[in-house]
C-alpha cells in the first residue's frame, strides 16, 4: 500500500492486501509490513478496520517486547521483534481537528488504537470530552498509551492474530 493511496473505506479495506509480519510477541499476533494510507479520525479508523485495528493492550505489547529504536534518517521508529522481525513505523504527522491540514510529518508519529473512553470536562461541567488512545512518538520518546480527542486524524497500522 502506498502514502500516495487514498484512504480506505470500510468497502474497500481487505486485510488480505497487507502483509502481516510476525515479530515474535507472545501473544502471537502479526503487524503489517505498511501503514493504511492516509490518516482517519478515531470514529472512521474503527469502521473501516474492525478487528483489524489493534486494541490498546496490542500496543503496548508492540513497545514492551520489543526492541524500539528512532531512525533518524528515516524518521520514524525502527521495531525489532524477538524473533529478529522487524517493522518500520513512520512519523507521518496528524491531520489537525481544527485546520484540517497535515501537521508535524517527519517529527511526530501517532497510531490510533482501538480503545475510547469519555472523560468529563473540568471546565464543562454538563459536557464531556470524547478521546481515545494512540501510540505516540517522536525523536525524544515513545508513549504507547497517549490519550487525545478523537477527531484528529492519526495514522493506522493493522495488527491480527493468526491461528
Amino acid at each position: 500500500m502506498s502514502e500516495q493511496t487514498a484512504k480506505l473505506t470500510k468497502e474497500t479495506f481487505n486485510a488480505e492486501n497487507f502483509g502481516f509480519v510476525d515479530l515474535g510477541l507472545p501473544s502471537g499476533r502479526r503487524w503489517a509490513a505498511e501503514n493504511a494510507p492516509g490518516h482517519y479520525t478515531f470514529d472512521e479508523a474503527v469502521e473501516v478496520f474492525g478487528d483489524c485495528l489493534p486494541k490498546a493492550a496490542a500496543m503496548a505489547e508492540l513497545i514492551e517486547e520489543c526492541q524500539v529504536k528512532w531512525n533518524e534518517e528515516k524518521k520514524g521508529l525502527d521495531i525489532t521483534g524477538p524473533n529478529g522481525n522487524s517493522i518500520f513505523l513512520p512519523a507521518a504527522g496528524f491531520v489537525s481537528r481544527f485546520s484540517g491540514s497535515l501537521e508535524s510529518a517527519d517529527e511526530i508519529g501517532a497510531y490510533w488504537t482501538r480503545k475510547a473512553f469519555v472523560t468529563p470536562s473540568e471546565s464543562y461541567a454538563s459536557y464531556s470530552q470524547a478521546h481515545a488512545y494512540l501510540l505516540r512518538f517522536n525523536s525524544g520518546g515513545v508513549d504507547p498509551l497517549h490519550s487525545i480527542y478523537r477527531s484528529y486524524g492519526f495514522s493506522v497500522r493493522p495488527a491480527r492474530e493468526f491461528d
